[in-house]
Order: structure tokens, then C-alpha cells, then sequence
């Protein structure tokens, strides 16, 4: 079910009607609400297939079994019993993961093997959102069992031994897991934030200008400018052939057109995710933040999909040794934790091409950070003036032009905005014989090129610039954006959002996230 979908409105109202009811004041309004929620988020996601409830299921149990058992040995102390109802847990996740998204991938480069055995294997669907909810799952067992999270905090049972709290164990932690705003793309959300939250909610405390900023910006950037964007990026996913018969023009306008329609397909979800949670009562990270206004690669991982950095960061990076075993083992960690971050978007080698790229560059600007000549840093030095003491030592040259410090932030964010177009083909192509056609039409030198790409660029492409443009104006002129916001011209903007959501549609299309 998609949050773009007569069939999902007609499920939300009805849910927020229900949740809301007079009787959810009472004394068991807390249970009736998450036990509500939790039974339109399983209706959300057998929508379509009805038979993947069952792995839904199988992760629930497994992870309350291992969690409850890691709360009950970590209260009696019993250190080793917490790490082995970890690993066990951790690999129930991560086995469920490699079956379904990655088995069929690698049971295609075993040689020998029947025809009839690859087949089998390649033909087992992938459940959407399988990735987001493992992570869920991996992140709420190490939390416990790092104590971060307890029992009090999340409300959870200490053991399995009595059904009633054990029931009452498996519907909260499945309320975590299965909660729709986020269950099938994120944004990850950890069990020490969302466990403090779980309570009876009142529809008078809902944060209405957040749930109708979010759901109309959502909702603007997903159905105006990324669906209708998609119309023409399509084309460069239709074979090599096509790439190269393509006018240079042509394709870099549509290779621009995938980088604005990826981050609206996504942000505009997590907007939406973010809009819909705040309707039941929780509040769910910030998932992007303005990523196109970076001027490095590693500034643009902390502002595109924030969760998945964070998470990378916390339960891969830090346990890898993170940058605390010298230089060498910190550039290795980063370039592991990126190829792995590109093989959790996919189970293809261009995910894991992507993903060991932006490694790369991540492990360069590591590397390049304290040389003295850094391009990428634009770090300048020069020799003091002979006569001077210490004549040949290297200093830093302070470059007090405030126009020379524009450019330079300006030529760091031009370069960093095209790392990441440019990358964005791996993520896109369906295979490398493509990428190289792109890269032929690009320097074919044809002077031709045809009108749709480049008004699609111009008319559905602006309003991420403008979008970004705020983001700016937040960062570097707060005072002139909060006036902003308080004036009579977001309303404004919102009925022009919702004007162009009802009167210029994209063809509706699933969001690229969910295939993850």
C-alpha cells in the first residue's frame, strides 16, 4: 500500500478516527491504541501480499524472545547469557536479510549448480521494506544489551515465562518494528528514542503545524516533482544503445533530473513518515537535511539520509574501531562501512560500486584533511618571507577576501554537488555497459538535443532548488527565515502546493526506497 493511495487514505482515517475515540481515554487506551496501530500497520503491509505478514510475524517473535531474555540475564548480571542472546538474535536479523534479499544474488555466481535450484531461489520475492526493519530489529537488540534502553523505558517484559507479559512484550516491540509511518522506508529510528515515547496520546496534543508543514511538503515533493520527473528519467534506464544515440544535452539534463527526483522521492517520503507520526503522537528524526548544500562528501552523508549514517555509525563504524586504531584501520573502516551501506541499498554490484565510491572519497578527504596541500579542503600554504625565522617552514595562508571565500565554497560546492550526480549512475544504471554508453553520449560532441528533459529540469526541478534555498537562508540568515515563517507566505506556499499536488500529478509510482 502506498502512502500516495486512495486505498492508504481511506486506512489512516479510519485508524486516526479509532485511535482517537472517546474510549481511548480510558484506562486502557494506551493498549487499545497500540494494539490499533500495530493492526493497520500488518493491513499497510499485506496489502499487497498478505503471505509476507509471516515473516513480519517471525521477526517480531524472534526479536521479543532474544530481548526479553537479554533484559532478564542483564538484570541478573549474566554478561555472557547478554552476548549470546545477542549474537543469536543479531544473526536471526541478519539471516533473515541474507535469505530473502541476498541468497538469490549469490546463488547466482555459484557455478554448476541445477538450473532449476537458481531458479527457485532467484524466483523468492523480496518484502519490501525487509532492509529498515532488520536494522530496527539489529539497533533495539544492542541497545539492550548495551543498556541504553530498559525495561522501564520501553515498557517491555523482563522474560517470557508468564503469556500475559509476554504477549504484552511482542505487541510493543511489534509496534516498535511494524509501526507503517516507517516500516517499509524508514527513517531508522532507535529503540531508545521511540520507547520513551510509547503512552496514551490525546488528539489535542498533536503538533498540527509540523503534521501539515510535513504532509504537504511530503506530499508536494514526492507526487508534483518526483513522480512527474520520473516520466523522463526513465529514459536512462532503457539499454546502452539508447545512451549513446543520446546528445550529450539531453543526458545531463536527465542525469540532473534523477538527482533532484531522488532526493525528493525520499525526503519527500521521510517528510511524510515524520507528518504521519506526529498525527499518533511520536516524533520521528530528521531524515535529510538540505544534502545538496554540501561543500564535501563527508558533509553531504551527515545531511542525506541521517538515520542510515547514524546508524552505519553507531553499530558499524564505532564496533569496526571507528578512527580510534590509527590512520590506516580508519580508512579501511570508512571504505567497509560505505560498501556495505551500498550492498544494504541492493543486492547488485552497482550498489556496491556506489557505495565503495563514495567510501573512497569519504577514506580521500580523511587521508587529504591534515596535508598541507588539500584541493579538496582548499587549504592553501606558502613560505614565510625569506629574512623571517623559520624561513622555510610551511604555514597557513589566511585568505581574508571575503569574495575569494565565496568562490572558494562555491567551487567546493560544485565539485561535491557533481561527485554525487555522477555517482548517482551507479545507483541508476541497470548494469556498467550503460554507464559507459552515458558517458560516450556525453562526449559524442552532438549539438542537438529535444525540449521535454530540459523543461522537466527547469519547470519540476525548481522547487528542490528553492526548497535548498531555504535550507540556506535557515543556515545563514536565521533571522530573515524566522520572519519568514511567521509571515503570511508559507500558507501561501502551501496552497500552491496543494493547487499543483491536485491539478499537475506525476503518473503515481512506488517510492524508490521501497524496493530496498
Amino acid at each position: 500500500m502506498l502512502f500516495n493511495s486512495w486505498s492508504f487514505l481511506v486506512l489512516l482515517v479510519a485508524t486516526f478516527a479509532l485511535y482517537y475515540a472517546p474510549w481511548s481515554r480510558g484506562h486502557h487506551g494506551k493498549a487499545w491504541q497500540i494494539t490499533l496501530a500495530l493492526v493497520a500497520s500488518v493491513i499497510f503491509y499485506g496489502w499487497e501480499d498478505p503471505k509476507l505478514i509471516g515473516l513480519l510475524a517471525i521477526s517480531c517473535v524472534g526479536n521479543s524472545i532474544a530481548t526479553g531474555r537479554i533484559i532478564q540475564h542483564k538484570v541478573a548480571g549474566d554478561e555472557a547469557k547478554v552476548m549470546h542472546w545477542t549474537r543469536l538474535a543479531v544473526i536471526m536479523n541478519l539471516a533473515l536479510l541474507g535469505i530473502f534479499k541476498y541468497l538469490p544474488f549469490m546463488i547466482g555466481m555459484v557455478p554448476f549448480l541445477p538450473p532449476n535450484w537458481v531458479d527457485a531461489v532467484i524466483a523468492i520475492p523480496l518484502p519490501i521494506g525487509i532492509s529498515f526493519y532488520t536494522f530496527h530489529g539489529i539497533s533495539m537488540i544492542v541497545d539492550v544489551a548495551r543498556g541504553e534502553v530498559t525495561r522501564e523505558g520501553g515498557a517491555l517484559v523482563s522474560g517470557g515465562s508468564k503469556s500475559g507479559r509476554f504477549a504484552k512484550g511482542v505487541r510493543d516491540i511489534g509496534f516498535y518494528l511494524l509501526f507503517f509511518p516507517q516500516l517499509v522506508a524508514g527513517p531508522i529510528v532507535k529503540a531508545k528514542e521511540f520507547w520513551p515515547q510509547i503512552a496514551a496520546k490525546r488528539i489535542e496534543d498533536i503538533p498540527w503545524k509540523l503534521v501539515i508543514r510535513a504532509l504537504i511538503t511530503g506530499y508536494f515533493l514526492k507526487i508534483f516533482v518526483a513522480d512527474n520527473l520520473s516520466e523522463r528519467t526513465v529514459s536512462l534506464t532503457l539499454g546502452a544503445a539508447s545512451l549513446a544515440a543520446t546528445g550529450p544535452i539531453n543526458l545531463l539534463s536527465l542525469l540532473y533530473c534523477y538527482t533532484l527526483q531522488i532526493f525528493a522521492d525520499f525526503a519527500g517520503y521521510s517528510l511524510i513518515a515524520i507528518g504521519l507520526a506526529a498525527m499518533f503522537g511520536y516524533r520521528f528524526p530528521t531524515n535529510f537535511n538540505f544534502p545538496y548544500l554540501s561543500t564535501s562528501i563527508t558533509e553531504f552523508w551527515k545531511r542525506w539520509h541521517m538515520s542510515l549514517s547514524g546508524w552505519l555509525r553507531d553499530y558499524l563504524y564505532i564496533p569496526l574501531g571507528g578512527n580510534r586504531k590509527g590512520p590506516g584501520r580508519t580508512y579501511l573502516n570508512l571504505f567497509l562501512v560505505m560498501f556495505l551501506g551500498g550492498l544494504w541499498h541492493g543486492a547488485e554490484w552497482k550498489f556496491a560500486l556506489w557505495g565503495s565510491l563514495h567510501g573512497l572519497f569519504l577514506a580521500l578527504e580523511r587521508f587529504t584533511s591534515g596535508s598541507k596541500f588539500w584541493i579538496l579542503n582548499f587549504k592553501f600554504w606558502m613560505k614565510e618571507p625569506s629574512g623571517v625565522a623559520n624561513a622555510n617552514s610551511l604555514s597557513p595562508f589566511n585568505i581574508q577576501n571575503p569574495t575569494f571565500k565565496i568562490a572558494v565554497t562555491m567551487a567546493k560546492w560544485v565539485f561535491t554537488f557533481h561527485i554525487v550526480t555522477a555517482l548517482w549512475l551507479t545507483f541508476l544504471m541497470p548494469d556498467m555497459g550503460s554507464i559507459v554508453a552515458f558517458f560516450q553520449g556525453v562526449f559524442s560532441g552532438r549539438t542537438g538535443f529535444s525540449g521535454p528533459p530540459i523543461f522537466s529540469l527547469l519547470f519540476y526541478g525548481t522547487p528542490v532548488v528553492l526548497y535548498h534555498a531555504w535550507g540556506w537562508l535557515k543556515e545563514h540568515r536565521e533571522r530573515f527565515s524566522s520572519r519568514l515563517e511567521l509571515s503570511s507566505l508559507e500558507p501561501i506556499l502551501h496552497g500552491v502546493m496543494i493547487f499543483l499536488i491536485l491539478t499537475n500529478p506525476g503518473a503515481p509510482r512506488g517510492f524508490i526506497y521501497f524496493q530496498f
